[in-house]
């Protein structure tokens, strides 16, 4: 199975655009590709477990939904509690990485998203 910064090379490679924003599952940079915004990472482990002949359960399209149906003024709270999500997904994947470079990376990625959650929530 390819490790995570191969799969996203390899959609940098075939014209992906990497975003600022992560997955909330695996905490990776979401690409845009062809238009449509989504979490490489998470789309090419589904495609290796369907692969192996697993049946995989759908994750429930009313997850995201609400966020997006929230009025424009009250939608901070939520947006706040994503980008916490994303910063617990950080910090794990920096314990569990062996490259020291990998994890500065990851460290000064968690950093900023810290200061925007502090951002969010002094306002």
């Amino acid at each position: 199975m390819k490790r995570e910064d191969e799969i996203m090379a390899d959609y940098l490679l075939k014209g992906g655009k990497m975003l600022s924003a992560c997955c909330p599952s695996c905490g990776c940079p979401l690409f845009e590709v062809k238009g449509e915004t989504l979490c490489v990472v998470c789309r090419e482990m589904q495609g290796s477990e369907e692969q192996r002949g697993e049946q995989l359960q759908p994750e429930p399209s009313g997850e995201a939904a609400p966020d997006r149906e929230e009025p424009a003024g009250t939608g901070h709270p939520s947006l706040a509690a994503t980008l916490e999500g994303t910063l617990v997904a950080l910090s794990l994947r920096i314990r569990e990485e062996p490259d020291p470079e990998r994890v500065m990376v990851l460290m000064n990625s968690l950093k900023r998203g810290i200061e925007a959650l502090r951002l969010l929530t002094y306002r």
